[in-house]
């Protein structure tokens, strides 16, 4: 049985979906980055969570509907704007994403995980994808 390749609008589709669960996963997270649970003195975020786990859910859901290397890099693509607007000031000095370990490990994690799987990921289709064999 052969697999049939999917459509344009298909791959739209999937694409534009990657971007708008990476704007929600970027709002989200900041949102919830200074929420969850503190055993002791230590915050565990639930933010954190989310850039770690829901990037890399969002992105492995990407690259196996669209079986590119472009369709994780999707998530990336909607989360990272959105974060950087939560991070900067405006006039009135109002931060959504202030300073913290918190903050840098939700950049760090949340833009390298569709990273990581973009990069382990093996391309289907597309132009980086491997000759099938024989």
């Amino acid at each position: 049985m052969e697999e049939t390749e999917p459509g344009r609008v298909f791959l739209g589709g999937a694409y534009a979906l990657g971007v708008v669960l990476g704007i929600g996963l970027g709002l989200y997270g900041v949102v919830f980055l200074a929420d969850g649970p503190r055993p002791g003195d230590v915050l565990l975020s639930y933010g954190l969570g989310l850039a770690l786990f829901g990037n890399s859910a969002a992105a492995l859901l990407l690259r196996w509907l669209t079986g590119t290397r472009l369709g994780p890099m999707t998530v990336l693509i909607g989360w990272t704007p959105v974060v950087l607007l939560l991070a900067s000031t405006r006039p009135e000095g109002d931060l959504m994403l202030t300073s913290s370990g918190n903050a840098y490990a939700f950049l760090l994690l949340g833009g390298l995980s569709p990273v990581v799987v973009t990069v382990l990921g093996r391309a289907r289709r597309g132009l980086t994808a491997l000759p099938p064999r024989r």
